[in-house]
This record gives C-alpha cells, structure tokens and sequence, in this order.
C-alpha cells in the first residue's frame, strides 16, 4: 500500500505526460496518412481521351463545314472528308476576293470533271446532271446552304466555281463521304476557357485518316474549335491569326451558343501531334488550346511522388512516441510504492 505520506504530484505529472504522449502519436497518425486519391473525372483539364477506328454513329450525324473562297482562284481547303451517307450537310462559304464565286457541287458520284471543258461544256454538264448545291458568293460576302447527301458510302462529289475560267485556272475541290470507319471523338468547352479534355489521342495506322470531333458548348460564351493544318506547329496567341491564313484550319467550328452542338469533320494527312485552339477574343491567350495526337501516344504523366519513405517516418516516429507514453504511464504506477529514506539528522 502506498504510504499516505507520500505526494501525489509526481504520479499525476506522469501520468499527465503519458497521455500527452500517447495523443500526440495519434494525432501524428492521422496526419501522417495519405488521402484517398480523388476518382477521375472523364473530362478532367489534362485527360486524354483515346478511340479506334471502328465506332461508326448509328444515325447520320449533321455536318457542318467551313470553306474560303479565294482569288488564287482556289477552295480553301479543298477537300471535305467525314459526312456519313445520307448525313445533312451545311456549308458556310467566305469569299475572300474581290470576284464573284459559285460553289458548284456536282450530284455525280465519283466522277471527275475535265479540266480542259471551256465555261460552256462546264455549264452543259451541270444543267444535264444537276448539282447538290449551287450558290453565287459576292466579293466580301458570305453565304450558307444545307442538303443532304446521298446514302453512298465512300462516295466522292467534285465542287466547282462555275464563273467562267476558275475551274480551268484550279477551283476546285472534293467532298468525300465517310465510308463508316471514321474515329468519334468528343469535346466540351467551357466558359473557364478551357477544352474538355485538352488533349485527344487517335489511334490511326493508315492515312488519311478520317476524324470526326463532336464539340458541345458546356458554357454562355461563344467558342471555336480550330485545328492547325500542320503537325509539331505550336500557335502563339501573336501569331495564330497571320499563321491561319497562310495555312487554312483543318477544321473551324464555331460553338456560339450555349448547349450547341456539332461536329468537325476533317481528314489527316499524316500522324503528328495537331495543335487545336479557340480563335474568340482573348480566349487563346487565357489557355484555351488543345492538341490532337494521331497515330502517336501522348508522354505519360509524371508519377506522384512516392509517399513510402514518408510514412515510415511517420509510422516510425508514432512508434517512438507510444513507447514513451507506455514507459511514462508504467513509472507513474511505481511512484510511492517504495519507502522512501528516512531524512538523516
């Protein structure tokens, strides 16, 4: 029994670090755990989302494309890849001259006009075959039509200007029809100025290769999704404007309204690493750009750090803490239950 006469303060002081001792290593535990990684999100900044070939739509999707009407005289660009068989087509032509021009779509597949027919012989064909779409551009203007393309997979329809002599001189231009085994891809943009995901990975063996981006404006602010025409080009927000055009946009869709969604259809001619960028105001500059990778796969990501080393330190240092607690609170049970020395006189 310990003698009454013994104090009391050393056994608490102990007893009072013992458990400072033992809450400290459970404090030091909880810190010391890593926390749970968040789940990735499918449209996270960074992600890349990759598809084969293979993944045709069920139904024809509508098709949108953008087409310069030059003084060269030339269409720019002068091929149009992608439509699915029977899809609704919609062509936005700028004539960027001072001369009028036609976009003349001939309704005969796979047939290639003569180049050497004078503006009669031209004029003859069209009015005895007919045409898919016929509209005059004045110099500056601007125009756009729909129609809907035959049901002929793989099909290739000729485009012309009918104004005399700029067929002969090379206007002209093909729109090829997706035989089905084009790659579907899809983006999202946003009012943070940012393309979901900002990078896209196309598995693609042979080229050309058909590529089909579905682009849904998640945001209020009007976008574009613009593709460079050249692989390993890097865009500043300086340059891009001079850059496209001298270089006409694989693809430039034009997302300006909230929830809208199309497609950019387009075809590359060879794997590379394919800048894309939003060409609004400022956007650009506020980090809006993306890239596509065709036929080659994207570096993989920096691996976290590892977190091994610190959680022996950790797990280590709560060891060495709970041993001290343990020691502490034994030496508190022992205090007072030996007689002390009697004080010598």
């Amino acid at each position: 029994m310990r003698p009454s006469s013994v104090p009391r303060t050393l056994e608490h002081r102990l007893r009072r670090a013992a458990l400072g001792w033992g809450v400290g290593a459970v404090v030091l535990l909880l810190l010391g755990m890593p926390a749970s990684a968040p789940l990735a999100h499918a449209v996270q900044r960074g992600a890349a989302l990759s598809l084969e070939y293979g993944h045709p739509a069920a139904t024809p999707t509508p098709v949108v494309y953008w087409l310069n009407l030059t003084d060269a005289p030339a269409f720019l660009p002068a091929s149009l890849a992608g439509a699915a068989p029977g899809a609704n087509v919609t062509v936005h032509l700028n004539n960027t001259g001072t001369f009028n021009h036609t976009f003349t779509l001939s309704q005969a597949a796979n047939y290639v006009l003569n180049q050497s027919w004078t503006p009669g012989q031209l004029g003859r064909f069209f009015a005895t075959n007919g045409s898919l779409a016929n509209v005059s551009v004045l110099p500056g203007r601007s125009a756009a039509m729909t129609f809907p393309l035959p049901a002929r997979a793989g099909a290739s329809y000729e485009f012309v200007s009918l104004v005399p002599y700029q067929f002969q001189a090379g206007m002209r231009g093909y729109l090829n029809v997706s035989t089905g085994s084009g790659v579907k891809l899809t983006e999202q943009t946003t009012d943070q100025l940012r393309f979901l995901p900002d990078t896209l990975v196309v598995n693609a063996t042979t080229f050309p290769a058909v590529i089909d981006v579905q682009i849904t404006n998640q945001g209020t602010y009007a976008h574009t999704w613009t593709l460079s025409p050249l692989a390993g080009v890097f865009l500043t927000f300086q340059n891009y404007s001079s850059y496209f055009k001298l270089h006409p946009p694989l693809a430039n869709a034009q997302i300006t309204t909230a929830n809208q969604v199309l497609w950019a259809n387009f075809t590359i001619p060879q794997k590379g690493v394919y800048e894309y960028i939003c060409t609004a105001s400022g956007h650009f500059a506020g980090g809006m750009n993306g890239t596509l990778w065709v036929g080659l796969l994207p570096p993989p990501s920096a691996a976290p750090p590892s977190t091994a080393i610190v959680q022996g330190v950790v797990l280590a240092s709560v060891g060495v803490l709970l041993l001290i607690g343990t020691l502490l609170a034994v030496a508190s049970t022992f205090v007072g239950r030996f007689p002390q020395k009697p004080p010598s006189h």
